[in-house]
């Protein structure tokens, strides 16, 4: 977990491990809310489903899940006015020898929208930020990319280029009626629903 305060005055927390919530600790984030970002813990080993033992399930969806549960009640608690997890596309779209990443991103998103509806009424909005599963070191041929995008516009894009300008505009006091939302900022590899 870090935390600062933006350029913009608000305070920001990042939580979660790896290299991308490394990334987003050190860049100049400039908020207008206070914030917290929740960088999903993503195991990100390919395990085929039906081999998954009972330990490696734990670590690959039940302490990834409890990590976000815990992370979003102390934003919460912290009286944080925007809430923004950050996961990967794949939730959305499945892929072989994948599921258990698949399922933790799936999760998370549905528990934004969960915790919008519930935290609204306190003045927090809750969104998502979805990317492209190399920005989370997941080998992109094992999951098989669908783009239909140019290739100028594909790719999975860059922490500090294309996530941080997200992070701002949805921690702006002009985003407070943006709750329960998925941004997928993948650059158009991933047509997903």
């Amino acid at each position: 977990m870090g935390t600062g305060t933006g350029a913009g005055g608000g305070t920001i927390v990042i939580e979660g491990v790896g290299p991308l919530a490394d990334v987003l600790r050190t860049a100049d984030i400039a908020v207008g809310c206070p914030t917290t970002v929740v960088v999903a813990d993503i195991v990100t080993a390919a395990m085929p489903f039906e081999q998954i033992t009972d330990d490696e399930f734990d670590a690959a969806w039940e302490q990834p899940m409890q990590a976000a549960i815990a992370a979003f009640q102390r934003a919460h608690h912290a009286q944080h006015q925007r809430l923004i997890a950050i996961v990967p596309t794949i939730g959305m779209s499945g892929a072989p020898t994948l599921a258990h990443v698949a399922a933790t991103a799936e999760a998370i998103r549905v528990m934004v929208k969960s915790a919008a509806r519930q935290w609204g009424s306190d003045g927090m909005t809750v969104n998502c930020i979805a990317l492209a599963p190399a920005l989370f070191g997941i080998d992109t041929t094992a999951v098989g990319e669908v783009s239909l995008a140019p290739p100028a516009l594909a790719g999975p894009g860059t922490v500090v280029g294309d996530v941080v300008p997200l992070i701002r505009m949805i921690a702006g006091a002009d985003a407070h009626h943006l709750t329960g939302a998925t941004l997928t900022a993948d650059g158009g590899v991933w047509m997903t629903a």
